[in-house]
């Protein structure tokens, strides 16, 4: 019995020194997460999750900036690097300046190693690109990764372009890592490619955006739709006829578009504007009759013929073999020349509309005209 007892003394003896020593011992330039429990102007103590606290001391709260001072709380989880094992009195002397530094340099490992995006304010612009602050880090930038600059930009207009920069959020992916050269090198052009690619991947065709004009040409516009443009075409501007994008648009317009088609392989994206606009069809249509008379614009010559405006962008087509023989001054017409044209069919359901320039004078009084609140006022 007296034995058994010694038995069972011994192994409760043997699982407290097996407890006392079964944990991880804090090394000289680990980096641990640490839960603060006491603040003072003099040191922080910090809970490791060992058997002694930590103290981060005064010299090294001195560099830690004002603002992350003070903010500093009881029970907020903080990095820390060991920097010394055991102080004067057997406690571990932690630093919180260089753990944050460290954690910045996991971070960015990570970043590295998922391809994510992260944000970083200019602080410097140099020779080579600029400078960007990464947490309590500095990483770099260089001019040929960054999307502002162009890949024509030289000389003084490079220098202005990147002094513009100063005390902007870029969006950046880390592209190299080197914490004992510490070099962190990162790309504003990569986060942009990133950035199209996703939205190219999560657009559908017949959705609805929000975008921002960023550039007119006489063929269209184009729209930033968060990083990535799309092209809303001169057609598809307006249910009317357009001559310029900037009869409807202009720059810097915020403006809802209607998706026609991503094609994510060449990275293009068709966009309309007037999908979303009252479709006027339906009610052009409806007023009109066979045979009736009435004075459209003309919008385009095709070789088979004379495209017409009737109202509100609705257009009729008068085929060359309802041009009357001998009239060719019609290859000259300019868009929003008023032609006076007859209704010949009226086909609702592949919504055209056939005219005829046959037995109707060039010119003919607007009170042998039909006239509709539809189809007057309309401007060219």
């Amino acid at each position: 019995m007296v034995q058994q007892q010694g038995n069972v003394q011994q192994q409760r003896f043997s699982a407290l020194l097996e407890n006392d020593y079964d944990y991880n011992r804090p090394r000289r330039g680990h980096l641990s997460r640490a839960t603060i429990l006491s603040v003072d102007e003099n040191e922080v103590i910090v809970d490791l999750g060992c058997k002694r606290d930590g103290i981060v001391p005064r010299t090294d709260l001195e560099r830690l900036d004002d603002a992350y001072r003070d903010s500093l709380q009881v029970g907020e989880s903080v990095p820390v690097c060991i920097l010394a094992v055991f102080g004067h009195q057997g406690e571990l002397v932690v630093s919180l300046n260089q753990g944050l530094a460290q954690h910045d340099w996991v971070r960015a490992e990570d970043l590295l190693e998922s391809g994510e995006t992260c944000q970083a304010e200019v602080i410097l612009a140099n020779r080579g690109g600029v400078v960007v602050q990464f947490g309590r880090l500095c990483g770099f930038v260089p001019n040929s990764h960054l999307t502002a600059m162009g890949h024509s930009a030289r000389g003084e207009r490079l220098r202005r372009a990147k002094s513009r920069l100063l005390g902007q959020t870029l969006s950046l992916v880390v592209i190299e890592v080197d914490r004992q050269r510490r070099r962190l090198v990162l790309s504003q052009r990569l986060a942009d490619r990133h950035r199209r690619q996703k939205l190219l991947a999560e657009l559908t065709e017949g959705e609805v955006r929000t975008g921002v004009v960023r550039n007119l040409v006489e063929f269209g516009a184009f729209v930033d739709l968060g990083g990535v443009d799309g092209l809303i075409h001169v057609s598809e501007l307006d249910w009317k006829y357009v001559n310029h994008p900037s009869e409807v648009l202009s720059m810097g317009d915020e403006v809802e578009v209607y998706v026609l088609k991503v094609d994510r392989q060449r990275e293009r994206i068709s966009l309309s504007h007037k999908r979303l606009l009252p479709d006027p069809w339906p009610r052009v249509a409806e007023w009109l009759h066979v045979g009736q008379v009435i004075e459209g614009a003309g919008t385009n010559v095709a070789e088979f013929g004379i495209f017409v405006d009737l109202g509100e962008g609705v257009e009729g087509l008068v085929h060359t073999s309802e041009i009357p023989d001998g009239e060719t001054d019609w290859a000259s017409l300019e868009p929003g020349s008023p032609i006076t044209v007859r209704v010949l069919r009226i086909n609702r359901w592949r919504r055209r509309i056939a005219l005829s320039l046959k037995d109707v004078p060039a010119t003919m009084s607007l009170m042998n005209v039909e006239t509709s609140p539809i189809l007057t006022g309309v401007e060219y």
